[in-house]
């Protein structure tokens, strides 16, 4: 299982999950944090091989659809039914393969500095 660590308010308050870009990890959004911890449980995830989740980065084979996996499995793990999600560069492409593939788990999506579609520059930045 991914790397994660919550911030609970109380079991009431909405959940926000915040997914970082290639080569961070949850540790780039602490400021946000101090912000929503007033009104939301948080969520953060290391995406595999970043951070302290210890699985290897891409395998051949892999897809988005893995990573969206794997995030939802951490919430499947701590009961998180839905959620806001808040992705960052590579974070938005698993953010909206989560929201595609599981929608009715996803309350809204923050995407900054979205890649909507993957060229060869970030094919190879991905790689």
């Amino acid at each position: 299982m991914l790397y994660y660590k919550t911030y609970i308010k109380d079991e009431i308050a909405p959940w926000v999950t915040f997914i970082h870009g290639a080569g961070g990890s949850s540790t780039i959004w602490y400021k946000q944090i101090r912000y929503f911890k007033r009104d939301f449980n948080i969520l953060l995830v290391d995406l595999r091989g970043h951070g302290k989740s210890k699985e290897d980065k891409w395998k051949k084979g892999d897809t988005f659809g893995h990573l969206a996996e794997e995030v939802i499995e951490v919430c499947d793990h701590l009961g998180i039914e839905k959620m806001h999600l808040i992705g960052m560069s590579l974070g938005t492409i698993v953010s909206q393969t989560v929201a595609v593939r599981y929608p009715t788990r996803v309350q809204s999506l923050v995407l900054g500095g979205a890649i909507i579609a993957l060229d060869i520059r970030t094919k190879l930045l991905l790689w």
